[in-house]
């Protein structure tokens, strides 16, 4: 039962999040390809999280910014790729950096600052 209730709220909150004039595309892998395609170059592996993660929490939602983070981990996992939990760490900056204003070049400055602040 609560399994249950639990996937009808995430995929209620997943249908919601389709109708924002921002978002690149209805589906959440759609939108998540969408602003990963967007990415400037030259950013550093941690900034790529990052920034991604921000882009995807403002214009898809936080909620697909957190499966997409986690996804891309579990992928790298199980297909031979680098699963690293600095890259979710990365990813969870990149989900509160989503909030500073101003456009795409705010946001890769909001990361680049908080992933430079010495961690625990």
């Amino acid at each position: 039962m609560r399994i249950a209730v639990s996937a009808a709220l995430l995929l209620g909150s997943l249908a919601g999040c389709a109708s924002g004039p921002q978002r690149p595309a209805a589906s959440t892998a759609g939108c998540v390809r969408a602003v990963v395609a967007e990415l400037p170059p030259g950013l550093t592996d941690p900034e790529k999280h990052c920034v991604a993660s921000a882009g995807i929490a403002r214009r898809c939602s936080a909620l697909e910014a957190w499966l997409a983070g986690w996804g891309k981990e579990v992928q790298d996992a199980f297909a031979g790729g680098d699963a690293s939990w600095d890259d979710l760490v990365a990813d969870h900056v990149g989900r509160t950096c989503a909030s500073a204003p101003g456009g795409p070049e705010a946001r890769l400055a909001c990361c680049r600052q908080a992933l430079a602040m010495p961690r625990d």
